[in-house]
């Protein structure tokens, strides 16, 4: 059977040093915040996302479906620096979803604030079909002080605790390296190997595998560990209230700890986020 050939068309118009965004495989990067969401629903299924950001680095739309198609993804931004210059750009692309698409090189303007809105239509045949759309940016990291000179040389650890509710760790069943390792909570321990993650470009890892949503399972899914891969389901945005969002499903889903559960060995889940003490983390 021939392959219906995927079509893809682009356009944008650009002032000052603002440029078209491209289309993305995965998430920016591990410091991405969200911005805002919206949904819709219907054969024709629109949304808009419009939202004021300080001082991005990216900016990305993101969108998923119950039904995908051709999603067609227009955008305005208008970017302006504490001298009063202003930046502006539009644009519009159309691609087969689930799709990112990125809204970069941002100018230098957009150290200030940027205002950007990003409208979604995904026409399909199914009348029950389900739109969502979120908009992440990032911002510059913030550098590290350097070492003062009666700094240990010891070399630095090799991971973190990532601790949540009632004072219960993120821990590796086992310490297992295994695809498929069940992950779970435990008494904290910063001596226990299994209980040591870094998080690094939106993965947390521990033994070379990372935190991933079993087979895309979505709410009330399991945790386990698998080979990294940079796939939506093992990408995690950390936020300030302390959630992990998971990237896949629209960003809607967290790590969470089952039923606020104290008992060492309960295997951890994704779950709608709702900013609860059961979903709270640190971040290693």
């Amino acid at each position: 059977m021939m392959q219906r050939p995927r079509r893809f068309a682009a356009c944008v118009v650009a002032t000052g040093l603002l440029a078209l965004g491209g289309i993305t495989a995965g998430v920016e990067a591990a410091q991405a915040n969200v911005a805002g969401f919206c949904d819709g629903s219907g054969a024709t299924a629109t949304c808009t996302v419009n939202e004021q950001i300080t001082a991005p680095t990216t900016v990305t739309v993101g969108v998923t479906a119950s039904t995908n198609g051709e999603a067609t993804v227009s955008w305005n931004a208008s970017c302006t620096d504490s001298t009063g210059t202003t930046a502006k750009t539009s644009g519009a692309t159309m691609s087969e979803t689930p799709v990112q698409v990125a809204l970069l090189p941002l100018p230098a303007t957009a150290g200030g604030t940027c205002q950007v809105s990003a409208a979604v239509s995904l026409p399909t045949a199914d009348a029950t079909n389900a739109l969502s759309v979120a908009m992440t940016y990032t911002t510059a990291a913030t550098p590290s002080p350097s070492p003062s000179a009666s700094a240990s040389s010891a070399p630095p650890p090799s991971g973190h605790l990532v601790q949540g509710y009632d004072n219960k760790c993120v821990d590796d069943a086992g310490n297992s390296s295994g695809n498929g390792a069940k992950v779970q909570i435990w008494n904290c321990n910063g001596l226990d190997k299994a209980q040591l993650w870094t998080y690094s470009n939106g993965e947390l890892i521990h033994n070379n595998k990372c935190l991933n949503d079993k087979a895309w399972g979505g709410n009330g899914a399991r945790v386990i560990l698998y080979s990294c891969n940079q796939a939506l389901n093992e990408l995690w945005t950390h936020q300030s209230n302390g959630q992990y969002v998971l990237n896949a499903k629209g960003y809607r889903l967290c790590l969470d700890d089952p039923a606020y559960s104290t008992r060492n060995g309960t295997q951890l889940i994704v779950y709608t986020c709702k900013d609860s003490t059961n979903q709270r983390w640190s971040k290693p």
